[in-house]
C-alpha cells in the first residue's frame, strides 16, 4: 500500500465536482461554527453566575446524544441512497431549522433570562446534532467519489484545509455581531453556508447513484450491522477508532466546548476577543492540512497520526497553564493544528483501507467521537465546577499524551501503516 500521489498536488483540481464541493465547504466552513459560537456564548451569558460551565456542558450533552443517536442511521443513509440526494435533503433541512432557532432567539433576545428560555435555547440547539450527524460522513463520501481513488489521501486533506481556513473568518465575525447587533442575526446569517451547499449539491454529477446498491433490499438496521463487521475485520480501523474517539472527544470536549467559560473567566475576553483567538486555531488547522495534502505523502500515515495526538495532548496541558497573550494564541494555534490533523489523518486512512460501498458507515463510526466530545462536556464541566477548570484542562492533555505513547509503544500495526 502506497501513499504516494501519482501526480502533483494540482491534478485533484482538474475535477469540476471537486472543486464545487470544496467551494461549498469553504462557505460551509465560515457559517457552521458561527452557529456553535452564538449557542455557546449565549448560554453563556444567559446561565445563571458560576454555573455557565454546567450549563455549557448540558447543553453540549444533549447536542451529542442527538448526534450519536442519529449519526449511525445517518451513515447508513449515505450509502443506501445517492449521495448527492442526501446532501441536498441535508442543506435544505439546516436551512429551516436555521430560521426556526433565528426566530426563537429573537423573541427571547427582548425579554430577561430566564431558566425555562435558556432549556428551551438548549433543546433547539440540538437541532445542530442532526445537521452535523448527516452532513459530515456524506461530504467525506462525496469527496472521494468526485476525484480519482489515488487522490484520495490529498483530496481529504484539502478538504479539511478549505474547512479550516473557511472559519478563519468566523470568530472574529460572529464575535462582532453577537456584541454590536444581536444573537439572532449572528444565527441567521450562519444559513448562508447552507444555501450554498444547497446550490452546489443540486449542480453536482457525482453520487447520482446509491454506493451499495443492494442495501436497499436490506432493513437499515442490517446495513448498520455491515459496517460493524467491517470494523470487526479491520484492526487498524479500530486503533484509528480509539485514537481518534479519545483525542477528539477529550480535547474538542476542553477546547471546543469549555473554551468558552475558559476565555470568560480564566483569561476575562469578550466574545469579540474569542473571535480572534478562534483565528489562531483555524491558522494551525489550514497550515498543518495543506502540510499534509502537499507533504504527507511523505511520511508513514499511522505514525504521523500518533504524532499528532500526542502534540494535541501536550499542546493542550501547556494551554492551560499559559496566561500571556502570545502563549494562549500560540499553543491554540498548534491544538488547531494538530486536532484537524487527526481528522485529515483519520479520515484518509480509512479511505485506503475501505471499500466505496460502506465508507458512509465507517466514517460515521469515526465521526461518533464528535458526539462524545459533547456528552463527554458534561462530566468535563461537571468536574470543572466541583475541581476547577485548570485541572480539568491539565488532566485531559496528559491522558490524550499517554493514549499516543501506548499506541506508539504497543500498537506497531498503527505506527507502521503507510
Amino acid at each position: 500500500m502506497t501513499n504516494e500521489p501519482a501526480r502533483p498536488l494540482r491534478a485533484v483540481f482538474y475535477f469540476r465536482d471537486f472543486r464545487l464541493l470544496l467551494a461549498a465547504q469553504l462557505f460551509i466552513g465560515f457559517t457552521q461554527p458561527m452557529m456553535f459560537i452564538t449557542q455557546s456564548w449565549y448560554i453563556s451569558q444567559s446561565a445563571p453566575e458560576n454555573f455557565s460551565a454546567m450549563f455549557l456542558g448540558i447543553a453540549a450533552a444533549f447536542r451529542g446524544l442527538v448526534f450519536l443517536s442519529y449519526i449511525v442511521i445517518a451513515g447508513a443513509l449515505v450509502d443506501r441512497f445517492p449521495r448527492r440526494s442526501v446532501m441536498r435533503a441535508n442543506q435544505g433541512v439546516t436551512i429551516v431549522l436555521i430560521i426556526l432557532v433565528s426566530t426563537v432567539l429573537y423573541l427571547f433576545e427582548s425579554a430577561e433570562p430566564t431558566l425555562f428560555r435558556l432549556f428551551a435555547a438548549i433543546l433547539l440547539f440540538g437541532s445542530f446534532g442532526i445537521v452535523l450527524a448527516q452532513d459530515q460522513p456524506n461530504k467525506v463520501a462525496l469527496i472521494r467519489n468526485s476525484v480519482n481513488v489515488q487522490y484520495s489521501a490529498i483530496a481529504i486533506s484539502l478538504f479539511f484545509a478549505v474547512m479550516s481556513f473557511g472559519a478563519l473568518a468566523s470568530g472574529p465575525v460572529t464575535g462582532w455581531l453577537i456584541e454590536h447587533h444581536s444573537y439572532t442575526l449572528a444565527y441567521l446569517l450562519s444559513g448562508f453556508g447552507p444555501a450554498v451547499g444547497l446550490v452546489v449539491a443540486l449542480s453536482i454529477k457525482t453520487g447520482r447513484t446509491a454506493a451499495d446498491t443492494q442495501s436497499t433490499g436490506l432493513s437499515l438496521s442490517e446495513n448498520i450491522f455491515q459496517g460493524i463487521r467491517v470494523l470487526k475485520e479491520h484492526e487498524i480501523l479500530r486503533l484509528i477508532l480509539a485514537l481518534n474517539w479519545v483525542s477528539i472527544a477529550l480535547g474538542s470536549g476542553v477546547m471546543g466546548q469549555l473554551i468558552a467559560i475558559w476565555v470568560d473567566e480564566m483569561l476575562g475576553f469578550s466574545a469579540f476577543d474569542w473571535g480572534i483567538m478562534i483565528v489562531s486555531w483555524n491558522v494551525g488547522a489550514t497550515l498543518s492540512t495543506l502540510a499534509l495534502a502537499s507533504k504527507g505523502h511523505k511520511f508513514p500515515r499511522g505514525l504521523t497520526l500518533i504524532l499528532a495526538v500526542a502534540i494535541l495532548g501536550l499542546s493542550i496541558f501547556f494551554y492551560s497553564w499559559s496566561r500571556t497573550l502570545i502563549f494562549v494564541f500560540s499553543f491554540n494555534l498548534v491544538c488547531g493544528a494538530s486536532l484537524m490533523a487527526i481528522n485529515a489523518l483519520s479520515s484518509s486512512i480509512v479511505q485506503s483501507v475501505v471499500d466505496n460501498r460502506v465508507l458512509g458507515r465507517i466514517n460515521s463510526f469515526i465521526f461518533m467521537s464528535q458526539g462524545f466530545m459533547q456528552i463527554g462536556a458534561l462530566f468535563l464541566g461537571f468536574f470543572a465546577t466541583m475541581l476547577g477548570l485548570q485541572v480539568v484542562f491539565s488532566a485531559v492533555g496528559l491522558i490524550i499524551l499517554l493514549t499516543a505513547c501506548f499506541a506508539l509503544i504497543r500498537r506497531p500495526l498503527i505506527r507502521t501503516f503507510i
